[in-house]
């Protein structure tokens, strides 16, 4: 089973910008930039943060919040090579990490 990851954005007084999940079967031109930065041009559908980072619109992110569900491990997750990218370019100061 692949892990259900959730992206949610805030400002920085903590309100929520905007919220997301991944997709295996949906993908957009920003996930196939920042995959071709990242040279992992074959991950081609949308991953949670960079949805979440399109659906902000362009409003200043404070801080990114990234959770799984749907697991069986309990392991904390990390953004990947593409996300990072994407979260470095859009300035976002803060990833909080959640189980």
């Amino acid at each position: 089973m692949k892990p259900d990851i959730t992206a949610t954005t805030f400002d920085k007084r903590g309100r929520i910008i905007s919220v997301a999940k991944n997709s295996y079967v949906k993908t957009h031109t920003t996930q196939a930039k920042y995959a071709k930065k990242a040279d992992q041009d074959y991950k081609i559908f949308l991953h949670a943060e960079i949805l979440a980072i399109i659906r902000a619109k362009g409003r200043k992110i404070h801080k990114i919040r990234i959770e799984k569900h749907n697991t069986t491990t309990s392991r904390l997750i990390s953004p990947c090579p593409i996300c990072q990218l994407a979260i470095k370019e859009a300035g976002i100061k803060f990833v909080e990490l959640s189980v």
